[in-house]
Formats: C-alpha cells, structure tokens, sequence
C-alpha cells in the first residue's frame, strides 16, 4: 500500500503516458540505487514500467526456485526451523542413530516484489519497495520487507544497516548462507550518504525488539533460557534503539567498509529491584577486492562484539547475546562473539560461474546458560560451501552445491552435516 501510493502520487506529475519496455542498463542504475542487495535478492527486474520521460518506473520482479538434495552424516533437513535453510546452529548434537540422511525436494522458496520510483534520477527519487515471500519450510506467504527512500533516508522494514549485503558472501543455493555472517531484517530509520569520490558513511536506529527476515518475532533475545529468568521484560521496557553505522572508501570491485553498532539492553535487577542497563557493542571490516571486469571476486568479512547475537546470523534466535552473570547476583552481562566469512567468487564466462566460502561463528563466556541439553548448547559453528551455477536463458539457472557444517558444543561433542544439493531457478 505504501508503494502503491508512492507510485500513485509520482504518476499524477506525469503527463506523459505509460509504457511496458525490457529495463535498459540506464534504467536498471536508476532502480538498483534504492533495491537491497546482497545474496538471494530479487535483481533488478527485466521489465519495467515507465513514463515517456523517464520520471517514473514500476516493476514487478520475482523468483521462484526449487531445490532437490541430500543430507549425509545428519537429518537437517527435518528439524525444525531448517529445512533447506543450512543452519548450522541447528544441527542435531549427537546425530540420531537411525537418522544420519534425508533426501528432499522443497519448491517452498519463492519470492515476488513490487517497487515504484517517483522523480526518477533526480535529486528528490523517492522509491517505495515491498517484498513477499516463503521461508522454505511451509507455504505461508510472509511480508519480508517494506520501505520508502528518499534523499538518502530510509524506513521501514529493511536489512539492517549494518549487514554488508555485497561482501557477506558469493552466492549460494543455501538461502540461510554462512553462519558468521552479520545478517537480520530489522525495523529501521537510517541514513546513506552521497558516494564523495570513492567515500560513503551511513548511519542508522533499529527498533530494539525485531523480527527476522522469515516474519519470526524474536523480542531482545528472548527473556528465558531453559526455564530460567534471564530478565523481567515486564518492568524493562527497552526505550533505547540499536544504532547501527559505517564508513567506507572504494569502488565496487575494490572497497573497504568499517562498521559498528551499539546496543543498549535494560533489565530488571530482581535482587537490588531496580532497572539496569548494559551496553553491547560490536564492530567489523568487510569488503571485495577484485580486477574491473569481474573475472574474479574476494568477499571478506570480520565481525567481533559483545551483545550482538540478533545480529548475527548463525546466533540469532538464541537467547546468549545477555545473560546473568553469576560473580555479581542480579546483574547481567554481554557476551563476547564473533563472525569469519570469506569467499571467492570465478565468472568463467556469461554462462558459467564457480564459488567458494567459509564461515566461523564462535561465543565466549556464556556460563552455564549455553550448555543445557538442547540447540542452544553452543560454542562454535563452521560453515563451508562450494557451487556451481550455469546460465541457461537470462531467466532460468540451474547450479549445483556442496555443503559442510559443524556444530560445536560445550559439554556434548559435536554434530556435523554435508548436503549436496541441486536447484532450478527461474527469475522474471
């Protein structure tokens, strides 16, 4: 509905009639300029609506993609929450005897957008874009995003600020990805800069209780773990946004970006019966190296903080990033985590690309509050994955993959999992 205003209000300047056209390169940079990107977001649709004048444009975009494959050493696939999603964090610790392989074929990932640009190519652009999709477990259509921009400002339900989308990864068939990533769907008001020769800043403030990309509400990283009260959320109520920012110098094939965000987490000191408040912080460099014309891509990416398990990717959902710290009764404390990614990405040609990555996600200090026996017992995740994707029409792709994961615990051992997976993708 937002958009559809947007648009309808853009139109209305228009005295120029509207006409459906295939999205010619200038046309696409007008509407890549305010659609997220990142890995398993819809590209900039082939067609486009427009004016005459070039002041207005509505597409329609979308994906659907069926995925076939197999677990071996584990049964991913059928717990919970996975599906073909590669979770690492959710890999059953020991294995179930009698249950080490799955074989599926899930067409439950698919996805459609609507995005409508008003004053197109002027300094007062405004884009309205939504996007609906499924989550690759059941079919339930869920609202993953929706925002305005205008001269720079943005908000809406959106990628967090901080998340790098060009440099968390190559793709992949996996739409979950690697598990060190800084990756979440937040509710957002933010700010981008003008690109001043090569250097850009941003910055933002997400509503501290948030929701993921599948619609899942999470809250402020959940106020119990196994039974125990980790904070009253009843008396604490968190008036304070994350705020997420970043500064980068570079081009597209060759940047480095700095990013940060500080949380503020209140909680309710059931001892002393006063609130409290505890910061969390995180940090992480990211970027791409690479020739001009592509040929080959580096993605890297490094995250540390203490705090910012909704944030990251493998982590989020867990209720780790805050928890009671047992030297000091009552009071609570952050806990220190961190992200690895790094990839490769090889375009052999227009038809033919290979890539490659790896993944660490690893939290410290969690006391007992991450080694009862079930999927929150967690110390380390490793993430590996490698693919190839073969273009056989501008709208169809086919690619196959192998993927490796292992979930550490603190007490129980480990579990891992390989999947080998193939995918027919049609794109509009």
């Amino acid at each position: 509905m937002m958009a559809l205003c947007v648009g309808t209000a853009a139109v209305a300047q228009s005295p120029h009639s509207l006409s459906i056209v295939r999205t010619s390169a200038e046309d696409s940079v007008i509407l890549a300029a305010d659609r997220p990107s990142g890995p398993h977001e819809i590209p900039v649709p082939k067609f486009t609506v427009k004016s005459q004048d070039r002041s207005f444009f509505m597409t329609i975009g979308g994906q659907i993609n069926t995925i076939m494959g197999v677990d071996l050493g584990n049964n991913l696939y059928n717990v919970d929450g996975a599906g073909i999603n590669f979770v690492t964090q959710l890999i059953p610790v020991p294995a179930t005897k009698g249950h080490k392989g799955d074989y599926y074929i899930n067409p439950l990932n698919a996805d459609v957008d609507f995005q409508i640009v008003g004053l197109a190519g002027s300094a007062d652009q405004i884009t309205g874009y939504v996007k609906f999709g499924t989550n690759g477990i059941n079919n339930t259509l869920k609202l993953k995003k929706a925002y305005v921009t205008w001269r720079g400002f943005t908000a809406g339900e959106k990628n967090t600020l901080i998340q790098d989308g060009d440099a968390m990864q190559p793709p992949t068939i996996d739409p979950q990805g690697p598990s060190g990533c800084l990756a979440t769907t937040v509710y957002e008001v933010s700010y981008k800069s003008k690109n001043y020769n090569g250097f850009q800043f941003a910055l933002g403030l997400d509503m501290p209780s948030w929701n993921s990309s599948n619609g899942v509400y999470r809250g402020k990283d959940y106020p119990t773990f196994d039974g125990k009260q980790v904070a009253d959320y009843g008396d604490a109520e968190q008036m304070v946004p994350d705020i997420p920012m970043w500064i980068q110098y570079g081009t597209d094939q060759n940047r480095l970006r700095i990013s940060g965000i500080i949380r503020n987490f209140s909680y309710r000191d059931l001892i002393a019966d006063k609130t409290r408040h505890l910061v969390g912080w995180g940090v992480m460099a990211s970027g791409n190296l690479g020739p001009k014309n592509g040929s080959v891509i580096f993605y890297y990416q490094a995250a540390y903080g203490q705090g910012i398990g909704a944030y990251l990717q493998d982590i989020a959902g867990m209720p780790l990033s805050f928890v009671p710290d047992n030297a000091k009764p009552g009071k609570m404390k952050a806990s220190p985590m961190m992200g690895l990614n790094f990839g490769f990405t090889f375009n052999l040609n227009s038809k033919w690309q290979v890539n490659v990555m790896g993944s660490e996600s690893r939290i410290w200090k969690v006391s007992d509050y991450a080694t009862s026996e079930d999927g929150a017992n967690y110390k380390y995740a490793l993430y590996g994955a490698a693919n190839i994707f073969y273009n056989i029409t501008p709208y169809l792709q086919w690619g196959i993959e192998y993927l490796y994961g292992k979930h550490q615990t603190w007490n129980m051992g480990s579990g891992h999992d390989n999947r080998i997976q193939t995918q027919i993708m049609f794109t509009l």
